[in-house]
């Protein structure tokens, strides 16, 4: 492809073209923190592991039955990714951010008055996935790329912080309060609380951006000029096919673990506290790997510390498969190395994709990719419930897991050199 990043540069970042202040750059950095906390994942996605028995039990259902919510959710994720992108390069990602809070909270609410129905726990969990995309890394991490330029990759890390640490919170937490509360009521309250510390995130975002041209519908008016390739070019060449295959791949094997770490804990004995400490402790992962990989990647090749995160995965899994998961302490630690792996996703996605790919139609490719990452992500929860409906055990599916993160490893070695003075997807 002829296209050549080097041949189209304009100012694409604020800090490149009107440097932030430190307190600003401090500020937008919290805000996506903080939206990414109290956002689509930690609210609704990892807790879902820890309510999958009691709804499983309220309805009289199977696991895999159960499972269609966040499966249908993933699915929604994965198809208002892209949406996001695209609106935001039009509209501005003021405007698409503060939708997606609103109509999340009100998905998440409909929760409180589910029926025994599964076309309604599909239907609200799509809806919820759907709107929900823009309150994940799809959209509030898409924003950082067009303010930051050479501190991204910390900025990314940093702002990721907020999902480790939902992720962390959230489940603990429900599981506390379980005891005072059943799961309507814990959705009915984390779609208020979603809908109120989200509204403070975006204010904090967007009222510190000095220069709204880039977050608005007239950024088509200099996006043309900017270095990259469009999404047409892009999916012309074989690093997005790649890098989607594998993020579909590897979320598919390490969050379909995860969402099924509880009921595995308590399968093997281990009692609920473990299974929900280790659900946080994957959140704990979460904030670990994005706080380091987030410094690492603008230091280190990235396809090389995404090669090392999926092996940190591998090795959760190793422990899944052994006589080690009937140990809690080894339980937890899985968990930890399973945290770490996905969390790199989080950074790796729109690093990889500024990198290789540029800014010109980044909003747009950036949504493919994750879209792409989230659809795996929705099957992996299914599969693991089908798989121990029809099994009664998770071996089989950690061992494919396993699998999953060893090839994902050495598949993503070959993304090659980044492009800078040639063809962006040569």
């Amino acid at each position: 492809m002829s296209s050549s990043l080097s041949t189209r540069m304009t100012p694409t970042s604020l800090e490149a073209a009107s440097p932030l202040s430190k307190s600003a750059s401090v500020w937008i950095v919290c805000g996506a923190a903080i939206g990414l906390m109290f956002g689509f994942g930690p609210m609704f996605f990892s807790v879902a592991g820890v309510f999958l028995k009691s709804m499983a039990v309220t309805f009289g259902w199977g696991r895999s039955d159960v499972a269609v919510l966040p499966m249908f959710s993933m699915i929604g994720t994965a198809l208002g990714a892209p949406v996001v992108g695209y609106l935001a390069d039009r509209l501005g990602w003021s405007k698409v951010l503060a939708g997606a809070i609103v109509l999340m909270a009100i998905s998440m609410g409909a929760l409180a008055v589910a029926p025994a129905s599964h076309v309604y726990f599909a239907v609200v969990g799509l809806l919820i996935g759907f709107f929900g995309a823009g309150t994940t890394a799809a959209g509030y991490l898409g924003v950082l790329p067009r303010v930051f330029d050479k501190r991204l990759g910390m900025a990314l890390g940093f702002a990721m912080i907020g999902t480790g640490v939902g992720g962390f919170l959230a489940p603990v937490a429900a599981n506390r309060f379980g005891a005072m509360m059943d799961w309507r009521q814990w959705y009915g309250v984390s779609a208020l609380v979603a809908l109120v510390l989200g509204i403070v995130a975006h204010r904090l975002m967007f009222r510190n951006l000095p220069d709204q041209k880039y977050f608005a519908a007239d950024v088509q008016a200099t996006a043309s000029a900017e270095a990259g390739l469009t999404l047409r070019e892009a999916m012309r060449g074989y690093r997005f096919w790649l890098l989607a295959i594998v993020m579909f791949v590897m979320s598919g094997a390490i969050l379909g673990g995860f969402v099924h770490i509880a009921p595995f804990a308590s399968d093997r004995g281990l009692g609920h506290t473990v299974g929900a400490e280790a659900a946080g402790l994957v959140g704990a992962g979460l904030a670990i790997a994005r706080v380091g990989l987030g410094v690492v990647l603008d230091r280190v090749f990235g396809p090389l510390v995404a090669c090392a995160a999926f092996l940190v995965g591998a090795l959760g899994f190793v422990i899944f498969v052994t006589s080690a998961s009937h140990i809690p302490s080894m339980v937890l630690l899985a968990a930890l190395l399973l945290g770490i792996s996905t969390g790199s996703e989080g950074d790796l996605i729109p690093f990889m994709a500024r990198r290789y790919f540029g800014k010109r139609s980044f909003g747009a490719i950036y949504g493919c990719l994750f879209g792409a990452a989230t659809l795996g992500g929705a099957g992996g929860p299914f599969l693991y419930g089908l798989a121990f409906d029809r099994l009664h055990s998770y071996t089989l599916v950690h061992q494919a897991s396993l699998a999953a993160c060893l090839l994902g490893a050495l598949a993503i070695l070959l993304m090659g050199r980044y492009p800078v003075d040639k063809a962006a997807n040569a």
